[in-house]
């Protein structure tokens, strides 16, 4: 089925990932539109995977899911065992790889209404609790922790910079019990850029006397519309 809209990705170089933009077709409207103005690319069904996914071949979902199970087996946690809270879950890419591994994905939090409006209409019954907001409570997520058993915490490109801050993850990490594994991809520009999204999510799992990191790799996580191969680093942690 051919989908509803075409686009044209914006080849300019040298933008960053939140400045990158393309050109959509949809209907008798064209507009540009700020890749990361997700209320915006969520709204069009297919639009996100059409681009990111497809256009700019993103590994990070598939990468992540590897990761979280390998990381459960390490300690003896089949993928049939697992309990997944998704951070920044977006329109349910990420909990879908997770769901063909066998892992059981229970929770999405994102910070707009959008993503978790697109995940209920994309993937329907994947998400048993969506939370919206900026900084979850802290309570809610441990309550949810508690009552429906979580055991894994996932975030694809959700935390660092102008994303999930490095204390509300750990915030997040402390609610969950002992047996308990974190995955996540980090963007990862090198020292001489700046970025600080890698050594600060390491240097947060470090002050948990209880965590240890149990898988570091470098991957591409996708092509810039530039077609510049851009890399992120992706962890995975375990709770003893």
């Amino acid at each position: 089925m051919t989908a509803p809209f075409t686009v044209d990705l914006d080849p300019t170089p040298g933008r960053r990932q939140g400045e990158e933009r393309f050109v959509l077709h949809h209907g008798d409207q064209t507009r540009e539109v700020v890749l990361h103005d997700y209320a915006t690319v969520y709204s069009v069904p297919g639009l996100y995977e059409e681009v990111v996914q497809h256009r700019l071949q993103c590994a990070s979902p598939a990468t992540v899911a590897d990761a979280l199970v390998e990381a459960g087996s390490s300690i003896g946690v089949p993928p049939a065992d697992l309990r997944a809270f998704d951070l920044g879950a977006g329109n349910g890419v990420v909990g879908q790889e997770l769901a063909a591994r066998g892992v059981t994905v229970v929770v999405g939090a994102d910070g707009i209404d959008e993503a978790r409006d697109a995940a209920h209409r994309d993937r329907p019954g994947l998400y048993a609790h969506y939370l919206v907001g900026e900084r979850l409570e802290g309570e809610q997520v441990a309550r949810l922790v508690r009552e429906e058993r979580l055991n894994a915490l996932v975030a694809a490109g959700a935390v660092g910079e102008g994303h999930v801050p490095v204390d509300a993850l750990a915030e997040l990490w402390s609610a969950f019990p002992a047996d308990s594994v974190i995955a996540l991809t980090l963007k990862d520009g090198g020292p001489e850029t700046g970025d600080h999204d890698v050594p600060d999510v390491e240097g947060m799992l470090a002050g948990f006397e209880d965590t240890s990191v149990v898988l570091r790799r470098r991957f591409r996580h996708r092509l810039s519309m530039a077609g510049t191969e851009l890399y992120y680093v992706v962890l995975a942690a375990v709770k003893r």
